[in-house]
């Protein structure tokens, strides 16, 4: 059940974590009693807000994202006007998804994202910046008070087993790393007094991950051009890192004469 934010008296906003407040014990047991189900799934969902640990996460149905990216959401629908309640009362986490065209459901990979801001407003909706953090794999998903709950699996890249591969990797992402730094000096330069242009670059050139961490890198490096939804959900789906920051130099060359990124 959602409720309001404002003081019953004096009207004022008020942002308070119901965790803050003292547990009626009787009534307490008598929902434990009375609602055994109901108490369950929701002592369920609260642990799984309140434990990095856990492989359960809610879903923001929106668009696919990957990891490495700064976003600001604007939330008003009541049902993630609830989710957002809660997760700020959490962990500050959630997963977007977007859905997938080929089969009109939500997509099988989707990407966790941590709220860093959270700007409530008078008549209850949000404004919330976040940075995305990890993807995952769907296993399994069901609606809970409006909104979509998941079970997931965190999923990584297959790392090379060879030694040389491994070096090749790292030299492969220290070069791109490098090219990516030199694209970025460029475009800054051609985007003149844009401010807005200028944000987002900014904006990107601070999530810039070290390239000793290539399976990071590489998602990084695809935040810099501009890409469909169903591109973004290939790149969750790929294992390979080099094949990731092969694309990803692909789409920065390709793009390079008219310096333009997302």
């Amino acid at each position: 059940m959602d409720r309001g934010n404002k003081c019953p008296l004096c009207r004022t906003v008020l942002f308070i974590s119901p965790r803050t407040c003292a547990v009626s014990v009787t009534l307490k047991n008598i929902i434990q009693k009375i609602f055994p189900e109901e108490y369950a799934e929701r002592k369920s969902e609260h642990e799984s807000l309140t434990n990095y640990g856990v492989d359960l996460i809610p879903l923001f149905v929106m668009d696919a994202i990957i990891p490495c990216q700064k976003l600001r959401l604007h939330i008003f629908e009541p049902r993630y006007r609830l989710m957002v309640r809660r997760i700020m009362e959490g962990n500050r986490r959630m997963g977007m998804v977007v859905i997938d065209s080929t089969t009109g459901s939500i997509a099988d990979f989707a990407c966790e994202v941590e709220i860093t801001k959270c700007e409530p407003l008078p008549d209850g909706r949000f404004y919330l910046e976040v940075e995305s953090r990890r993807r995952f794999l769907i296993l399994r998903s069901w609606e809970q008070d409006g909104y979509r709950m998941a079970e997931v699996e965190w999923v990584q890249d297959d790392l090379p087993e060879r030694l040389e591969e491994r070096e090749e990797l790292q030299e492969f992402t220290n070069n791109a790393a490098e090219y990516a730094r030199s694209w970025l000096r460029r475009v800054k330069e051609s985007a003149g007094q844009d401010g807005r242009r200028l944000e987002r670059l900014l904006n990107a050139e601070s999530m810039m991950p070290t390239p000793l961490n290539p399976e990071s890198f590489s998602f990084w490096l695809a935040t810099l051009s501009d890409r469909r939804p169903c591109e973004r959900l290939e790149l969750l789906r790929l294992r390979s890192t080099a094949e990731r920051i092969r694309r990803g130099l692909i789409f920065l060359r390709a793009t390079e004469q008219g310096c333009r990124m997302q």
